[in-house]
């Protein structure tokens, strides 16, 4: 997860929650983001199959919290975990060519029958727990919300404005390409340059070290 403190632009590209390879988006992640941003109201890029549903949630309620105020944007997928996460936006923009996907939560175990029935148990408490955040922003009612999580349901660009998931799509002005604010004042003739591209703060894989390091030395 890249972070740019200077314009307050989170992008949360790639599964939510642990791994086996340690990889993936956490709340603790989340929290240390937010923390770079500071005092800046934050825009969350978003391109995400979902994940884990306890840290969704979570970030959900982080982002929620955030007193400068939090915009999310689906820059092409907002799945499962990662579509409890995009709600959290006060403004929800949708970009050209992206979905939503909503569906009941999952999960794999083992055991006799008991186990399978207590499983199932859990499981429905998770899928209201998700519906009751989709039901404060979507504009379906409670029984037409549960419908489409049980049907694992996907909107497009369009489709998402209609449900309340997204609130408008997403206008980029196309005589300046995207440059991200990576700087703090970029010349203008950095955004006329055709090749003009982001260069984030952090490279990914050196973010990613630099994270499982403070984790390691925490625990």
């Amino acid at each position: 997860m890249l972070v740019n403190a200077l314009s307050g632009e989170v992008f949360l590209y790639g599964p939510i929650g642990p791994d086996f390879w340690e990889d993936g988006i956490t709340d603790e992640m989340m929290v240390r983001a937010l923390a770079e941003i500071g005092d800046n109201r934050a825009t969350i890029h978003i391109n995400s199959p979902g994940g884990v549903a306890d840290h969704g949630v979570a970030i959900y309620n982080i982002l929620r919290q955030h007193s400068a105020g939090v915009d999310t944007i689906v820059e092409s997928l907002a799945a499962s975990a990662a579509s409890i996460i995009a709600l959290a936006g006060e403004n929800r923009y949708i970009a050209k060519g992206g979905r939503w996907m909503i569906h009941q939560a999952l999960t794999i175990a083992v055991g006799n029958a008991d186990e399978m029935v207590k499983q199932a148990e859990v499981l429905r408490k998770y899928d209201a727990s998700m519906a009751e955040i989709y039901g404060d922003h979507m504009s379906e009612s409670a029984e037409a919300i549960d419908a489409m999580m049980k049907a694992e349901t996907w909107f497009n660009s369009q489709e998402s404005i209609d449900a309340g998931l997204s609130t408008a799509m997403l206008e980029r002005n196309a005589e300046k390409p995207y440059v991200a604010n990576w700087f703090a004042n970029a010349p203008e003739n950095l955004f006329e340059s055709p090749a003009a591209t982001a260069k984030p703060k952090f490279p990914a894989k050196r973010q990613a070290a630099r994270l499982r390091n403070i984790l390691k030395q925490k625990s």
